[in-house]
């Protein structure tokens, strides 16, 4: 078991845990699903964490902080949302580094290993076009338009061949009182002095369209 434990602290041993460890870490995080990425990733961490503890290379703390890291991203296999993903992916990053600080070659291992996972991220990004998962659950990917039935305020078709004035200057856009309220307007293109009799020709989105009223 000793001979095992020194073997598996080499600094060879821990540069290649390491370096593949985190390559196919970030490969993971690419599919929705677990795989065997995740499944090389875990074994890698898992013999580096625990043969360093084992041999008293390292703390309880950071072999504790790996556990909760390793926690919070099952759990987010399972809620949406990703930030718990966030969470779980710092302090897994956050348990290496208490680690790396025993020893210069694991800190110069880790410097490599996060080199290769960024040329896997950058290749994964843009050579093979892919999305990482936690991204997309935090931003939303799809364009929210109102074909699709997505408005952020509601659509003011009612104001179509309304009358008021102008409460500012249009230039083209600005404010105008129609139907006893405030409204955002904005003009075809002309200037529209304060006060000018107009009346809404369209509503094109959120852009409700006026004219003004010629005497």
């Amino acid at each position: 078991m000793d001979g095992l434990i020194i073997a598996l602290t080499n600094a060879w041993v821990v540069a290649f845990l390491l370096i593949v460890g985190s390559v196919t870490f970030v490969w993971q995080l690419y599919d929705a699903r677990f795989s065997w990425k995740g499944t090389i990733s875990f074994l890698c961490f898992l013999l580096f964490f625990s043969t360093h503890l084992a041999a008293g290379l390292t703390g309880i703390g950071a072999f504790i902080l790996f556990a909760i890291g390793l926690i919070l991203l099952t759990i987010e296999l399972f809620v949406p949302g990703g930030i718990i993903g966030f969470v779980g992916l710092g302090t897994l990053v956050a348990s290496i580094f208490l680690t790396a600080k025993h020893s210069p070659f694991i800190t110069l291992s880790l410097a490599v290993a996060i080199a290769s996972a960024l040329i896997t991220m950058l290749l994964l990004n843009k050579v093979f076009k892919k999305r990482m998962v936690l991204f997309q659950k935090i931003v939303l990917t799809d364009r929210q338009s109102n074909e699709k039935g997505y408005v952020s305020h509601a659509v003011r078709f009612d104001l179509v061949g309304k009358r008021g004035y102008a409460l500012t200057v249009l230039r083209p856009s600005g404010t105008a009182w129609i139907e006893n309220e405030r409204v955002d307007v904005v003009t075809e293109g002309e200037y529209i002095e304060r006060n000018r009799p107009l009346e809404v020709v369209r509503v094109d989105g959120l852009k409700v369209v006026v004219r003004e009223i010629k005497q």
